[in-house]
This record gives structure tokens, C-alpha cells and sequence, in this order.
């Protein structure tokens, strides 16, 4: 196994040059990039949006339908329109929360008002009635630029889980957000789209929940070295790229 001090040279290295390789591109060729990205999303949410492992198999059904994926894409395309931001606050968090939501039964953009146990992670959320002072502080932590740009990127994507501010669509919005705040500071986004991540990437966030930073963090620094590799593979390769 790469040790994850090596993954992080590794994925500095092809930042640098999926950075060279894009500034020296034509805006069509960045733009079919962009949308290369925005079908993986696509293939990601085909992967991760099930139900959960612990519900029993005769009850499993793949559960995914057009508008789920018509909000994924207007968020992905509202992120892309606002990537020179200097940071994202809670109201960006909600905001694109209540993108995803729209035509669904979940009230977007609005904290929940009750308290919840996630099952999927065996731990229980923070009370709804404390909601608001743990949105704070995943805020704070956002803008401490004392803490590396990753560090701050996985714990946000991890926070907004562990904190499960919304009825649903939890998950996701964690995953959008945390790509957001990539973008925003020079990095590529990181896609969970191969089969295995539904069983690994849960597994990784259960090991975060119980204390496991190593594992959790050794998993996303996979992940986004495998999408930076696939990222200049097909720069490389692809005409249209």
C-alpha cells in the first residue's frame, strides 16, 4: 500500500500538471473537461445513491430518478459559475442543499428539527438544538488557513456527514461542497465512481466516525489521485480534450 505521505506528492505533482496541461488548452477543450467531470458525477451518483448496506437485501433497490440527477447538475453547474469565491459559509452549504432538493418532498436549505442517529455510521448526530453551533464551527474550520488545504477539504466533507444538518441528501451535498472548496483553491475534483467505492467509501467514513482518521484519509487521498490519473489520461488521449 502507497503510504498516504507519498499519495500527497503524488497528487501535488499532477496538479501541477493537469494545471499546465489545462491553462494551455482552448476554452472548448476546458469546457469538455468540465463536462467529462459533470458525467462522472452522473456515473458517481448511479454508484452512491442507494439504499444503505445495513437494510436487508429483498429491500435493496437502486433508487435514482431524473430529477435527482437534474438537481445534481444544476448544483455542479451553480458551483462552476461561482468558482473565484475566496471561501463557502453555511449559506452556501444550504444553498446548495436546497439545489438538490428542488421538486422532492425534503425541505432544501432547511436544518432539521429533530434528532437523528446515523445508522449507516453508527453514531448519533449532534441535537438539532446545537445544530446551529456546529454549522459555526465547520465554518470556522473552513477558513483556518493554518490547516492544509486537503485537511480542511476532508474534514469538511466529513463534518457536514458526521453533523447531518438536513433530513437528507446529507452525503451529497458533503460531496459537492467538499469538491467546491477543491476548486476554489486550485485542485480537481474527487469522484467516488468505480464500483467498490459504495462499499469502501462507506467503509471509510465508518472508520472516521469511530476515530479511524488514517484509514478515512488514506482512502481520499486514493481517490483523488485515481481522478487526477484518469483526469490527465484523457487529456493526453482524447481528441476533444
Amino acid at each position: 500500500m502507497t503510504k498516504t505521505p507519498d499519495l500527497k506528492v503524488f497528487i501535488e505533482q499532477n496538479r501541477q500538471i493537469i494545471t499546465t496541461m489545462l491553462s494551455a488548452s482552448d476554452t472548448h477543450k476546458r469546457l469538455n473537461n468540465l463536462n467529462w467531470i459533470r458525467d462522472e458525477l452522473t456515473k458517481e451518483a448511479k454508484i452512491l445513491f442507494q439504499y444503505p448496506d445495513y437494510m436487508p437485501q429483498k429491500d435493496k433497490k437502486f433508487f435514482l430518478d431524473f430529477n435527482n440527477l437534474k438537481n445534481l447538475g444544476t448544483a455542479w453547474d451553480y458551483i462552476l459559475e461561482h468558482d473565484n469565491i475566496k471561501t463557502i459559509d453555511t449559506y452556501d452549504i444550504r444553498h446548495i442543499h436546497r439545489i438538490l432538493c428542488e421538486n422532492t418532498d425534503i425541505p432544501g436549505g432547511q436544518y432539521r428539527l429533530s434528532d437523528a442517529h446515523i445508522m449507516q455510521l453508527g453514531i448519533a448526530a449532534p441535537s438539532y438544538q446545537k445544530l446551529l453551533y456546529h454549522m459555526d464551527n465547520i465554518q470556522y474550520h473552513i477558513q483556518d488557513d493554518n490547516v492544509p488545504v486537503l485537511t480542511r477539504a476532508f474534514n469538511l466533507h466529513y463534518d457536514i456527514i458526521a453533523a447531518q444538518p438536513f433530513n437528507d441528501f446529507n452525503k451529497r451535498t458533503a460531496r459537492l461542497i467538499m469538491n467546491w472548496f477543491l476548486i476554489i483553491n486550485g485542485y480537481r475534483p474527487i469522484l467516488f465512481n468505480k464500483r467498490t467505492d459504495k462499499a469502501d467509501y462507506m467503509k471509510a467514513l465508518r472508520a472516521r466516525a469511530h476515530g479511524d482518521t488514517k484509514t478515512y484519509s488514506h482512502y481520499m487521498y486514493s481517490c483523488m489521485l485515481r481522478t487526477q490519473t484518469e483526469i490527465i489520461k484523457r487529456l493526453k488521449k482524447s481528441r476533444s480534450l
